[in-house]
This record gives C-alpha cells, sequence and structure tokens, in this order.
C-alpha cells in the first residue's frame, strides 16, 4: 500500500496587512490510511478569495480565524488516489475544503454544496470530500457553481433584486463574484454596468459576459462616467471594493436604490495605505436608498435551489466565467491569494498544484 507524503502551508505569524511566505511554515506529513468510507486525496486545484486574508486575523468575524499551526483554510478540487469508500473510487474528481496542502485524508458525503464546510472549516474534524458535478470542468464548483456562484446570486436576486429598467452597477465586475452578479442582472432585465481595470477585462465583460457598459477605474473619473450612463441615477450598486468606488456609487445612487455590500478590498484586507471609508453616506439617507451587508451562509438553507439554478444558466450559456489559473506547487499560495489585492487576477483565481491521472 502507497504511503502518501503531504506538503503543507501552516500559518505561524498573524500577518500584518500584506501578506508574507515568512508568515507561514511549510512541513511534510506522512498521510494516514484510509478506513470506514474514508478517501485520500491529491489535490488538483486550490481556489482563492479575498475573504480568505480576514480568516487570519485573530478577531471576531462571521468565521472563526485560522489557528496559529493549522493548515491555511480554503477551498479545493482533488482526485481520490485511495479509498475505503466503494462510491468513491480512486479517480474520483472531489471537493471540499481541503486546504493549503497537496494530499490530506478525507471523510466522504453525498451532494454537491459543502459552502459551510469552506467558510468555517471543519473544526477538528476531518475535511469532508463531496464528488464534482458531472458534465461541466470540474474548476467551475470552486467558482461559478461554489461559493462565488452562491454569494453573486443571493446578493443579487435577493438583496439587489433588479428589475426590467434598473440600471446596475458592480464593482470588481472581472473578478469571480462580480462577472457572475453582471450576468444576473443582465438576465433580470436590467442595463449592466461593471467597473474593472484595464482594457483586455473591459472587453470580456462586453464582449463575452454581454455586460451593456464597462467602466475603467485606471483610466476614468469613474464618478462621472456613472453619471454619464446612469443619468437618473443607479438602482442597484453591488459592491466588491468599497473605499472611494463606492463612494463615487453612492453620490450616483437613485431615490430607493439599493447598495448591496458583499466585499471591501480595496480598504483593509491587506495594506493599511489603501483604507478609505466613504464620505457621503448621508446621500443613502436624503435619497431613502439602502444599504445591506451580507455573508452567503445567511441563505444556507437555500443553498441547493440556488446551485441548482446557477447550473441550469451555465449549462445553457446564460451565464459564463472566468479562470485565472496560476500553475505551481503549494508553496506559491502566498503569492497567488496576494494576486487579487494587486488587481491583477482576471475571474476566479486558483493555482493548480497537480495534474488530474484522467481526463
Amino acid at each position: 500500500m502507497t504511503t502518501f507524503q503531504s506538503r503543507r502551508m501552516l500559518l505561524t505569524t498573524r500577518p500584518v496587512w500584506t501578506l508574507k511566505q515568512s508568515d507561514f511554515t511549510v512541513d511534510k506529513q506522512p498521510v494516514p490510511s484510509p478506513r470506514d468510507r474514508q478517501v485520500v486525496v491529491k489535490v488538483l486545484w486550490l481556489a482563492f478569495d479575498p475573504a480568505m486574508r480576514g480568516w487570519m486575523n485573530d478577531g471576531p468575524s462571521y468565521a472563526p480565524p485560522v489557528a496559529l499551526g493549522d493548515v491555511m483554510r480554503g477551498h479545493g478540487v482533488g482526485e481520490v488516489v485511495d479509498s475505503a469508500a466503494d462510491d468513491f473510487p480512486v479517480g474520483t474528481l472531489v471537493h471540499g475544503n481541503f486546504g493549503w496542502q497537496d494530499h490530506l485524508l478525507c471523510d466522504t458525503a453525498d451532494g454537491v454544496v459543502g459552502a459551510l464546510e469552506h467558510v468555517h472549516g471543519n473544526k477538528g474534524a476531518l475535511p469532508v470530500a463531496r464528488k464534482v458535478p458531472e458534465g461541466l470542468p470540474p474548476t467551475a464548483i470552486l467558482g461559478v457553481l461554489g461559493t462565488t456562484g452562491l454569494t453573486a446570486y443571493f446578493g443579487m436576486l435577493e438583496l439587489g433584486r433588479p428589475r426590467p429598467g434598473d440600471v446596475v452597477v458592480v464593482s470588481g465586475a472581472a473578478g469571480a463574484t462580480g462577472t457572475v452578479a453582471g450576468q444576473l442582472a443582465r438576465l433580470a432585465g436590467a442595463t449592466t454596468v461593471g467597473i474593472a481595470g484595464g482594457a483586455a477585462k473591459g472587453a470580456w465583460l462586453t464582449d463575452t459576459a454581454k455586460f451593456d457598459a464597462v467602466i475603467d477605474y485606471k483610466s476614468e473619473d469613474v464618478s462621472a462616467r456613472i453619471a454619464e450612463l446612469a443619468p437618473n441615477g443607479v438602482n442597484v450598486f453591488y459592491d466588491n471594493v468599497a473605499g472611494r468606488i463606492l463612494e463615487s456609487a453612492i453620490h450616483n445612487i437613485a431615490l430607493r436604490g439599493r447598495v448591496v455590500l458583499c466585499g471591501g478590498i480595496s480598504s483593509g484586507y491587506s495594506d493599511e495605505a489603501t483604507a478609505y471609508g466613504p464620505t457621503n453616506l448621508s446621500t443613502i439617507t436624503v435619497r431613502s436608498a439602502s444599504m445591506h451587508g451580507f455573508i452567503v451562509t445567511d441563505f444556507l438553507d437555500r443553498f441547493d435551489e440556488a446551485a441548482e439554478r446557477l447550473a441550469t444558466w451555465v449549462r445553457r450559456g446564460d451565464v459564463v466565467w472566468a479562470d485565472d489559473v496560476q500553475q505551481g506547487s503549494v508553496e506559491d499560495a502566498v503569492e497567488t491569494l496576494n494576486r487579487l489585492f494587486d488587481g491583477k487576477n482576471f475571474g476566479k483565481q486558483l493555482l493548480q498544484i497537480a495534474e488530474p491521472s484522467t481526463s
């Protein structure tokens, strides 16, 4: 019987703003043999979200912090390489809260959605491996059909509530969540405007994702361009950025407009110098608008419903997505996560650390 060795990234220092390689210790440990419906998983792809940076801080939040000395938490897709579960034979593609390591022992479970495990971890228990949905690329479960897609779904459709004729503006529109959120607004009949950085991202959003317009925050006056594109005001602003871009959207919010606060990558995740709070919150009051923050697990009891609808739209081609796949080893996870805060990613940020044995 093969004994697998796992290279693991252990969080050993609480980061101060920008994440550094020295915040982690790399170790190597043997992986126990599976028993009682357990499997050994070789990790193929790791997924990255801005929220992961917050999980490293020691403070109260919607999810417990990663404990010092623990493997860094994170969602991944892998392949079963040893199995004591007949319905998870060797070669099965699975996903779960595998963390920053290249092999691990897992329990198994039915069903596709395991987003609560992804966000909160497994609290001392073994990670749970679930089968990757058939008929779609395996990385889809890390983005459009995972917590990313679910976040876009509930934030836009349940809180933003776009209607035909509305103008919807999405910040961070070329990121994994923003891409899907804008497309859901389009499917609801709204005019969709994305805010992104650079011509390449803008072209993909209009040509492939079918946004109606894109504002390049790197070269354009965001507030002025919003005013041009939404002369009667923004009905829904879906925010992944915060800071000055949120301020520009509030300046242009329509009467009874809705601001959905999904993330704030510009204001405090990683670099103190970028932290900036909007100075015009009184505009929300005088325009009878609303601001609503949320966490995807607020809608935990409806995950299956949302995942089914998203899968239908994806299979029809109504919703497209982009994966930004970096190649490397588990030690490259720090640099890959930092790409999000440097604005380098285009779509869902992934790191491929191994090849599947079958296509």
